[in-house]
């Protein structure tokens, strides 16, 4: 036998130390992955989905929102499916977090205040026009208003017809109301107000978010601008 093609004895703790040397590479690199995969699982979860004059809106707040909206959908048999929904839920909920800071800033500015009867006539009032309790309930729902959340809603409605009030506007016209939106949006622009670019940008002019633009969607499927909700005029508060 030549000496080229003879074996060469491997001495076996020589062995045993390449074993656990890529033993420990190995591990070493399944901790980097799974670090960057966690990493990458808490930051969908942190940060802020909007600031609003300061004050943070947390992505844990908004996500929190979002689960309880599409248990609420389940529960009354209302479809919220597809990536495209659920984007837009996330707009629609993240613009009424947003619109609610921005009407109290503007019924501060201008000494307006409700009571909690106040809030609950109004509440009354909105559900005589509707039909009923439920039916108020109902049709808030399938604009992202929660059933718990209600009274929220209907504070933020009665605020805006005594915000008119202060500054001496009649919301009997479609003129009045676009002037009301008006002093809103300027209260807005004044607020500072951004939006995590996961969730569009904010546009003070319409109280709403441009949504963004996802390169994974199709065209036809984009999320659209979050809808509005149609309360009949006159959301009497009681004064």
């Amino acid at each position: 036998m030549s000496r080229t093609s003879r074996s060469v004895p491997v001495d076996p703790a020589r062995r045993r130390r390449r074993s656990a040397s890529r033993a420990r590479m190995a591990a070493v690199g399944l901790v980097l992955v799974t670090g960057f995969a966690l990493a990458g699982c808490s930051e969908s979860k942190a940060g802020a989905a909007a600031t609003v004059g300061g004050d943070r809106i947390e992505i844990s707040t908004l996500n929190a929102k979002v689960d309880r909206l599409e248990q609420a959908f389940s529960r009354n048999n209302l479809p919220l499916t597809g990536t495209s929904a659920q984007l837009e839920a996330n707009q629609a909920e993240l613009v009424q977090l947003i619109s609610r800071r921005v009407v109290d800033e503007a019924a501060r500015r201008n000494h307006v205040t409700l009571t909690a009867t106040q809030v609950l006539q109004a509440r009354r009032s909105l559900e005589k026009r509707f039909g009923s309790p439920e039916a108020l309930q109902a049709r808030l729902l399938q604009t992202g208003v929660l059933p718990g959340e209600v009274d929220d809603f209907v504070r933020a409605e009665a605020l805006k017809l005594e915000i008119a009030k202060a500054r001496g506007i009649q919301l009997d016209s479609a003129e009045a109301q676009t002037q009301l939106n008006g002093y809103l949006s300027d209260v807005a622009s004044s607020m500072k107000i951004t939006v995590n670019p996961r969730y569009g940008t904010w546009d003070s002019a319409k109280l709403s978010t441009t949504p963004a633009t996802y390169s994974w969607l199709a065209a036809g499927t984009q999320p659209a601008v979050p809808g509005l909700v149609e309360v009949p005029p006159g959301t009497e508060s009681g004064t």
